[in-house]
């Protein structure tokens, strides 16, 4: 069974998302703007996380790079 696992952009304070527990918040080196990687189901796997942590971070350094504006949900690739 796959898990749906993404990083989702928080506007607020107080995220209105989904409920799903937010397992590690990333922040944009350049722009502040912050995402908290959800998972949905089952327990979380903490080298998974780390891996798709970092591919969140080059996602956003590539955003800029790339002169774009970030996604509001980001799909993690299934490492």
């Amino acid at each position: 069974m796959k898990t749906s696992i993404v990083a989702r952009r928080l506007r607020n304070a107080v995220d209105s998302g989904p409920a799903t527990n937010p397992i590690e918040t990333v922040v944009c080196a350049n722009c502040g703007q912050r995402f908290a990687i959800r998972l949905v189901s089952s327990a979380p796997d903490t080298i998974l996380i780390e891996k798709q942590t970092a591919w969140v971070q080059e996602q956003l350094v590539w955003d800029h790079i790339q002169e774009r504006k970030h996604h509001g949900t980001i799909e993690l690739p299934d490492f």
